[in-house]
């Protein structure tokens, strides 16, 4: 998959989406700085992918043209994870009209742990210290995200905390020059989604009764 959650098209652009561009333009490192929080050694997050790749869950690509905030530099790859399994599935299934349980042998849900501290920007504190609202960075726009990701990226962060499109729960995005994600994440376990189990719920029921996506057999 391109990114973790579903890419939406590039929109043309608009003159909000150039008034986004021209406050995001105006942003200070400092106040970038002041919306960064730490996200320890040791975090568990959630990634769901179609197959298991050998085992890894952990996959930084490169080629992220379609993914909301991506840096497209040619060096440093994207992997968009969930703080909760269930916002991963919304993501990922969010275009879905249904599944048949069949499917659910097909995608893996990866815990994912984060290998050491790390720096995040959250665009939900930038939004409340700035002059950005939550619809400039969450426009189909992509010139206009891929703008904030280098300009959050130039300021030393490693990634950004995001609210979910689908879910409104946080995700986040992070940066690294190595796809395989050597010294920021490893995997820790892979689950079929039809093994898997969350707060005592088993995962066709998480799609059906939490996220009203049906399950047919």
């Amino acid at each position: 998959m391109t990114c973790l959650f579903a890419p939406s098209l590039n929109a043309g652009m608009n003159e909000q989406d150039v008034a986004s561009l021209d406050k995001i333009g105006k942003l200070q490192d400092e106040q970038l700085q002041r919306c960064g929080m730490t996200v320890p050694s040791g975090t568990e997050v959630f990634r769901l992918q179609l197959g298991s790749h050998g085992g890894s869950s952990v996959f930084f690509n490169r080629n992220g043209e379609d993914c909301r905030y991506s840096l497209n530099d040619g060096e440093n790859g994207s992997m968009y994870v969930a703080k909760t399994p269930d916002t991963a599935m919304k993501e990922v299934f969010q275009h879905k009209t249904g599944l048949r349980e069949s499917d659910l042998d097909n995608y893996i849900m990866g815990t994912v742990v984060i290998e050491k501290d790390i720096r995040v920007l959250q665009v939900s504190k930038l939004i409340k210290c700035s002059d950005l609202r939550l619809n400039d960075v969450t426009t189909s726009t992509r010139a206009v995200t891929h703008q904030l990701a280098e300009k959050v990226h130039s300021a030393g962060f490693d990634g950004m905390e995001f609210p979910s499109n689908v879910t409104s729960d946080p995700c986040l995005v992070l940066w690294h020059d190595d796809p395989a994600g050597t010294g920021m994440a490893i995997t820790r376990s892979q689950t079929s989604l039809s093994q898997f189990e969350y707060q005592g719920k088993e995962a066709a029921d998480i799609l059906v009764y939490d996220l009203g996506i049906p399950v047919e057999e």
